[in-house]
C-alpha cells in the first residue's frame, strides 16, 4: 500500500503544484488567468473527488491521502500567487470536505459489496 500511497500523493502534488506553476510559467496574460480558473473549478474538484474514493477504499491506510491534496494545493497557491490569501484557504477547505465526502461515500459503498 506504500506504493499506491506515493504514486497518489506524486499523483497530488503534479496536479496541484505543477500544473499551476506552468500556467503562471508558460501561458502569459489573460490565458494563464483562463487556466487557473479551470485548475480551480474543474481540475482540483475532480482530483480531489478521485483521492477521496481512492482513500475511501483503503481507509486505514490512506485517510490523510484528502488532507495532503488539499494542503498541496494551499502551498501552491500560496507560493505562485498571493501568501496568506484567504480566497485560497477557502478552494482548501473545499477540496477537502469534497475528498473526505467522497472517501466516506466509497468506504460505506465498499462495505455494502464486501
Amino acid at each position: 500500500m506504500v506504493k499506491k500511497n506515493s504514486i497518489c500523493a506524486l499523483c497530488s502534488a503534479m496536479i496541484m503544484l505543477l500544473l499551476p506553476w506552468c500556467a503562471v510559467t508558460f501561458a502569459k496574460g489573460d490565458s494563464g488567468m483562463a487556466i487557473c480558473f479551470l485548475l480551480f473549478f474543474a481540475a482540483d474538484p475532480i482530483a480531489a473527488i478521485c483521492v477521496g474514493v481512492f482513500a475511501g477504499r483503503k481507509l486505514k491506510a490512506a485517510w490523510f491521502q484528502p488532507l495532503l491534496l488539499s494542503a498541496l494545493f494551499l502551498l501552491g497557491t500560496w507560493v505562485l500567487f498571493d501568501m496568506g490569501e484567504r480566497a485560497f484557504l477557502l478552494y482548501a477547505v473545499i477540496y477537502l470536505f469534497l475528498g473526505y465526502s467522497a472517501a466516506a461515500i466509497a468506504a460505506v459503498l465498499g462495505r455494502k459489496k464486501g
